[in-house]
């Protein structure tokens, strides 16, 4: 029999009494309605139950965690913690009872890669990459990815003082001027600059430190490809040799000396845009006189240097000599503009002031020699994280006279702290 055929007759018509439709349905509506009653009720069990055992499961792993805590079980901890982040990767409290694992172990490597997979969701998510960078700049000593974890945190929580200051000894030490001071207005904007910021601010003209040598042959150590630690290496070595040489002459100095330059010399002719080189060997042409170093190596000045205020205090110094006076004022502004408190654009710029018979001499001079003063104090300290409270005192009233309102006030604040 086909469907048609057997639709096709009307059903038989019955007699009896009709029932009404909704009558008819009501019991089975209600037996529908008691079994998706008792579906949803098996459902709510079934999910209660999921929940009560995630509880427990969850309360397991923390009771075994702070069991092998409080009894010292790093290494067990360090599997416990493990255990839970693989049953439940989205809690980030295993990952950081993983790190307390590894670092009570002295396992570094270990530490850092935990504090790596602390996720980003995390409250303390930047301070775990504060706390990652310090262990690549100290215990791993890879200080470049040190610097990139460290900028990482403080772009996430800018009030991270410590690692600002890793960042701007970083750049100090390699004498990376422009870098340095602007992770220095960086930290001052955010009201967490380290004290020896101001050091560096009043010191930024020349950056010398007696230590810089040996860490930048500990940092060519991870890095043995890195021109940056090779060439201020080589930078930090003939600044101290020259530093020598003018208190102690011997000829053994000498010949250390000459060897210095003679590695200046192959760098140069290798790396001949090179901000830091260019700078000290500028310095030194600037220190001895000689005018005629001086025009060869600003014609080797690129754009990478053109935020560095110190090329424009040089570049200002060569047209003093080569009598270029507006040349020389134009040079002089964009150094005082681009870093008010540099002790030496003040001095230039009074030279030039002086040459020209102007009246602005007489406050340009004061500049001048109040930063002088100050660097010679300075360099009177042990390091530069000694500041007295009189020496910044002195800073703050040598930023206001240098307009630099950024600093003052930022120094106005640490006063009152």
């Amino acid at each position: 029999m086909t469907v048609d055929a057997q639709f096709s007759q009307p059903a038989p018509v019955d007699s009896g009494h009709v029932v009404p439709a909704e009558v008819a349905l009501r019991p089975r509506y209600r037996r529908l309605a008691l079994i998706c009653a008792v579906l949803a009720l098996l459902a709510g069990l079934g999910c209660g139950t999921a929940w009560l055992l995630e509880i427990r499961t969850r309360g397991q792993f923390q009771s075994r965690c702070d069991q092998a805590k409080r009894e010292g079980l790093w290494a067990e901890l360090r599997v416990a913690a493990d255990e839970w982040s693989a049953w439940d990767p989205a809690d980030s409290r295993p990952r950081w009872l993983a790190a307390e694992a590894a670092q009570e172990q002295d396992e570094f490597q270990d530490l850092a890669d935990c504090l790596a997979r602390i996720p980003a969701s995390d409250p303390n998510y930047a301070f775990a990459l504060a706390e990652k960078a310090n262990v690549e700049w100290t215990a791993l000593n890879r200080p470049l990815l040190a610097l990139e974890t460290s900028e990482q945190a403080v772009r996430l929580e800018p009030r991270l003082t410590d690692t600002h200051s890793r960042i701007i000894s970083f750049y100090a030490m390699t004498g990376q001027r422009i870098a340095m001071l602007k992770a220095i207005r960086a930290a001052l904007r955010a009201g967490a600059e380290p004290r020896e910021a101001w050091t560096y601010l009043v010191m930024a003209d020349v950056l010398s430190f007696s230590n810089g040598s040996e860490l930048n042959e500990k940092w060519i150590q991870s890095s043995p490809d890195e021109v940056r630690f090779k060439i201020s290496l080589a930078v930090n070595t003939a600044m101290q040799l020259a530093m020598n040489q003018d208190t102690s002459p011997t000829p053994e100095i000498q010949e250390l000396n000459q060897q210095a330059k003679q590695q200046l010399g192959w760098f140069l002719e290798k790396y001949p845009h090179d901000p830091v080189l260019l700078s000290y060997l500028m310095h030194q042409a600037y220190r001895t006189g000689n005018v005629q170093g001086m025009a060869g190596l600003l014609q080797s000045v690129d754009d990478s240097a053109a935020a560095d205020h110190m090329v424009w205090v040089y570049r200002g110094w060569y047209h003093i000599q080569m009598q270029e006076y507006p040349e020389a004022e134009k040079s002089l502004q964009e150094a005082i503009r681009i870093h008010p408190l540099s002790p030496l654009a003040h001095h230039e710029y009074a030279s030039l002031l002086r040459v020209q018979q102007r009246p602005e001499l007489a406050r340009e001079q004061q500049l001048a020699t109040y930063g002088r003063d100050l660097r010679s104090e300075i360099l009177l300290l042990p390091s530069a994280v000694d500041l007295t409270p009189i020496l910044l005192v002195k800073i703050h009233s040598y930023a206001e006279s240098c307009g630099d309102q950024e600093a003052a006030a930022g120094l106005a604040k640490r006063l009152e702290r």
